[in-house]
């Protein structure tokens, strides 16, 4: 028995963009001045470099598998963040990076009293030196090592000045829609973000941004999506039957694959551009025992 499967197609046609509004699941801050101590339980979280020449490092995870369909295609996304703190004696302005983080933390729930200064990290809470207290399991380089913890290439970047201009707004940029892109399609390597200080070596940089324990101030994530149309197919008398809403003036090609981690994905065929909305019909004979299809734009 001939056993059929397909993949859904990898971009919308014929549909309207949807906008999704995601909070953070975690967020919390790694202070060199505090290097033993969790921020997570905290209503900010800090970033950017002190006037003692001491880095913060921000943290944010969303979960994007959550907020969207498993077959949406992400278009754009903006990151809003308030800015609640600022150096008391005078501020440096900086540019502020997101650096998709490449291994798991755990946010922790201290708070300390005063806040400001959190309290000693629990078993498997992160602080500047671990990402789970108490266990083998540090970063690289304590406050998090580029290339290790987290990608040396940064996915989106904002100038902060003070409170007075509060939100401050990341994206939309490319590497930050791929970084989502990758979260939502693989779940599994989905760490967050780290939010960092272009130049550390400047001081009075610091700032501290609300965070998700704070209702009305924190981080909001503003995604912008398209659910991606499945592509129909019909099986008779051994032929497959493909077919999908094409738009205008798009090209498309069919392509095929006898498993998910073929590469190069083999083109079936290929759909010239026409002036208005059609729906292209392909067929395929084969006698493989599975076979996944995409459309591709051309």
């Amino acid at each position: 028995m001939i056993r059929w499967l397909w993949f859904s197609c990898l971009f919308l046609v014929g549909a309207s963009a949807e906008t999704v509004y995601v909070r953070p699941v975690a967020d919390t801050a790694l202070l060199e001045a505090f290097p033993t101590n969790n921020f997570g339980g905290q209503r900010w979280f800090n970033a950017g470099t002190t006037q003692t020449f001491l880095k913060n490092h921000g943290l944010i995870r969303f979960d994007i598998a959550a907020a969207l369909p498993a077959n949406a295609r992400i278009l754009s996304a903006t990151l809003t963040v308030e800015v609640v703190g600022q150096p008391i004696d005078g501020y440096n302005i900086q540019n502020f990076r997101l650096h998709r983080v490449l291994r798991d933390w755990a946010e922790g729930t201290n708070n300390g009293a005063p806040p400001v200064l959190g309290s000693p990290a629990e078993t498997n809470e992160c602080n500047w030196t671990h990402r789970f207290a108490f266990t083998a399991e540090t970063w690289a380089a304590p406050g998090g090592s580029n290339g290790v913890d987290y990608a040396s290439e940064h996915s989106v970047d904002t100038y902060v000045y003070d409170t007075l201009l509060s939100p401050y707004k990341f994206g939309p940029a490319a590497a930050m829609t791929a970084d989502l892109q990758q979260w939502l399609e693989h779940p599994e390597t989905n760490f967050g973000w780290m939010l960092i200080a272009e130049h550390e070596e400047i001081n009075f940089t610091a700032r501290r941004f609300a965070s998700r324990e704070d209702p009305v101030l924190g981080p909001v994530l503003a995604i912008n999506f398209v659910v991606q149309p499945l592509l129909k197919i019909d099986i008779s008398s051994g032929t497959i039957r493909l077919q999908f809403l094409a738009e205008a003036n798009q090209a498309y090609a069919i392509e095929h694959c006898d498993g998910l981690t073929c590469n190069p994905w083999l083109v079936l065929t290929n759909f010239p551009a026409e002036p208005t909305s059609y729906t292209p019909i392909a067929t395929d004979t084969s006698v493989s025992p599975q076979r996944y299809y995409r459309v591709k734009l051309e």
